[in-house]
């Protein structure tokens, strides 16, 4: 605006300074006179804006429509007036963010913020849709952030109100183009389920960091809105709830009446899946250790009271009296399980079996065993699910079967599928390591356990060791998680010793073997290697060695990748000793340097003929065979050997 208004009075109001400028109006700081209250106040553009009578029609009526909201969620209203023709508003000045700036600084928020947030939403839109008001223009940047936390929606500029329709134009699409309906897009009739709509692409972006549509223009954006399937959310950032990703997927759904039918039971949505979120971590922690009590040990959900439903999953693992639940659980209304049908068929129709009756508890142990042993990530998902044969056996069967040996198995089930989702997170963190999608910790534990693999790949293995064994006396699922990694490390101690001890056998008997492991194992080739690196490390060739370690590292790296969750051990272990040999990096290779070692070591065995010898210059053979510019000294050297010696 033009006109420079510093210091002076607008009504009750003096004016300080300004505070931003957008298409219609421009905000000051303002001052009640007589209160000393700071205000935001809104002012309409002079000039054009102020010639286009609708223009100044959508201004007044933002501010009729804030003055029939009085909502906590919602920016408040002081007072309306004028100053030289142009209408202004006074409203609630909100100290804080827009969440379009906090994801601006911070990339996105965890799925447990964006809970809380959309559950303030929701009760903010439930308040409007009440009234009759349409907010049409859902969007980060019109939710602020006070200091306390507390979400505001703001910007009611093109908010409709159901009962005063001549002013929008006919067949006009309002709103910003990435969070609109499909319905805006066609210019058709709206209804709360529009905002609802908006809601599902807000709570994606907060999860994501961004949105779930992308596009060049708004005619392509339009049609992505009206034809194309988002994406779930957990393609992008692993750990969000499936629950939270099937939600989101009924927002957007393209027909209005497939959505949830109001704001209030996309709330109730988000606070039953925080509960099983809780509720599901507390069972598990509660299995492996009983002792515990109903403590709360949320480790990859972080620190928390635990609440009823958490203590009633507790109890009913421990063999405890299950308190009977009030209300429906969004996943019961009919609504979600309509939904929540179309994507079971559509996945396959896994887990139909559960929507009519509940199976015997042999079959559920059967089925949750059967999945735990096959160890996929999917596999273990399925066992664990709310669906899924462990909490479906819990639901039905946990006081039933408290001292039987089914019910003992099955609790020992759980606790080790809860370990293996774990490492299933761990997994996922080495996978996005250093870009920009990285997995982050959701607690302090799950965050030593992340350093600790982290030490792993990088050959850390002392420090990794005293990582485990802190987290080893964590409560489930660490501790057993913590024992898997204990496990692998000890197995790197006996690889150590076995090297050892065959080097030692070697210069007993004259006789070195290529490797340790039958030729039809699938690891004799890689345990060849990283023996040829132990071999060429002894001899003082640190270039050479570096290349059996990485070569090794790199074999093995896509199929432990692969079976994470239930790796080969002795796989594993040699990925973490060949991780050691190369923790100081890459050394300068010197071919030359190479060329000399070799000699010194031919020149000091002499004719060859003491077992010793014969192992020394057999460990050459095996180690350079190989090598570019060693091919005739290798073979003058097995010239020299017995036939089996050097293979």
């Amino acid at each position: 605006m033009a006109e420079k208004l510093e210091g002076s009075n607008l009504g009750p109001f003096t004016i300080l300074r300004p505070l931003g400028a957008g298409a219609m109006g421009v905000v000051w700081l303002a001052q009640h006179h007589e209160t000393g209250i700071k205000v935001a106040l809104k002012m309409i553009n002079a000039g054009a804006a102020l010639a286009n009578p609708a223009s100044v029609a959508r201004f007044e009526r933002e501010a009729g429509i804030l003055k029939q909201l009085k909502h906590p969620n919602i920016v408040r209203l002081f007072g309306v007036g004028r100053h030289k023709g142009s209408p202004y508003y006074a409203m609630e000045r909100v100290i804080g963010e827009s969440l379009a700036e906090r994801l601006e600084r911070i990339g996105r928020l965890s799925w447990q913020e964006v809970i809380e947030l959309g559950k303030q939403l929701c009760s903010a839109l439930k308040h409007a849709h009440d009234q009759g008001v349409i907010h049409r223009d859902l969007k980060p940047s019109n939710l602020m952030i006070a200091k306390d936390g507390t979400l505001k929606l703001t910007d009611f500029g093109i908010a409709k109100d159901l009962d005063m329709t001549q002013l929008t134009s006919a067949h006009c699409a309002v709103g910003t183009a990435a969070y609109m309906a499909p319905e805006q897009c066609m210019a058709k009739k709206i209804g709360p389920q529009t905002d609802l709509y908006a809601l599902g692409v807000v709570l994606f972006e907060l999860l994501t960091g961004q949105k779930p549509f992308q596009a060049q223009s708004s005619v392509e954006m339009f049609k992505k809105h009206m034809e194309e399937q988002p994406p779930r959310a957990s393609s992008v950032v692993l750990d969000v709830p499936v629950w939270f990703d099937t939600l989101i997927l009924h927002l957007m759904e393209k027909a209005q009446d497939h959505r949830p039918p109001h704001a209030d039971v996309v709330r109730e949505s988000l606070e039953q899946i925080e509960q099983r979120m809780q509720a599901m971590v507390s069972a598990g922690a509660s299995v492996a250790g009983a002792k515990k009590g109903d403590r709360a040990a949320s480790a990859l959900l972080g620190p928390g009271r635990p609440n009823s439903r958490e203590r009633e999953a507790a109890r009913l693992i421990r063999g405890g009296k299950s308190k009977k639940r009030k209300g429906t659980p969004f996943y019961e209304k009919g609504w979600f399980v309509i939904a929540g049908l179309v994507l079971l068929l559509t996945a396959g129709g896994a887990g139909l079996w559960q929507v009519f009756s509940p199976p015997s508890a042999s079959q559920l142990l059967q089925d949750a065993e059967r999945l735990v042993r096959r160890g996929s990530p999917e596999d273990v998902e399925a066992a664990l699910r709310e669906d899924g044969p462990v909490q479906t056996f819990l639901r039905h069967h946990g006081d039933s079967s408290v001292d039987t040996p089914a019910g003992d198995r099955m609790r020992d089930i759980n606790g080790w599928a809860q370990a293996m989702d774990s490492q299933r997170i761990l997994r996922n963190h080495a996978r996005t390591r250093g870009n920009k999608l990285k997995v982050e910790p959701s607690s302090e534990t799950a965050a030593k356990a992340f350093a600790a693999v982290d030490r792993e790949d990088e050959g850390k293995l002392v420090e990794a060791t005293a990582d485990w064994t802190g987290l080893a006396n964590e409560p489930a699922p660490w501790d057993r998680v913590a024992n898997f990694h204990l496990a692998d490390l000890q197995m790197v101690d006996n690889l150590r010793l076995e090297f050892d001890k065959r080097w030692m056998m070697a210069l007993e008997t004259g006789r070195l073997p290529p490797g340790g492991l039958p030729e039809n194992n699938p690891l004799s080739r890689t345990e060849s290697q990283v023996w040829r690196g132990v071999l060429a490390a002894n001899f003082g060739d640190s270039a050479l060695a570096y290349f059996y370690f990485e070569d090794t590292k790199k074999t093995l790296w896509m199929d432990l990748d692969a079976q994470f969750i239930q790796p080969d051990r002795l796989a594993r272990a040699l990925y973490l000793f060949s991780a050691e040999k190369n923790r100081l990096g890459k050394p300068a290779d010197d071919p030359e340097k190479r060329q000399v070692i070799f000699d010194a070591i031919v020149a000091d065995t002499g004719s060859g003929v003491s077992l010793k010898d014969r192992a020394r210059l057999g460990a050459l053979v095996l180690v350079y065979e190989f090598e570019k510019g060693f091919e005739e000294r290798v073979k003058a050297i097995r010239a020299k050997l017995p036939p089996a010696s050097g293979k």
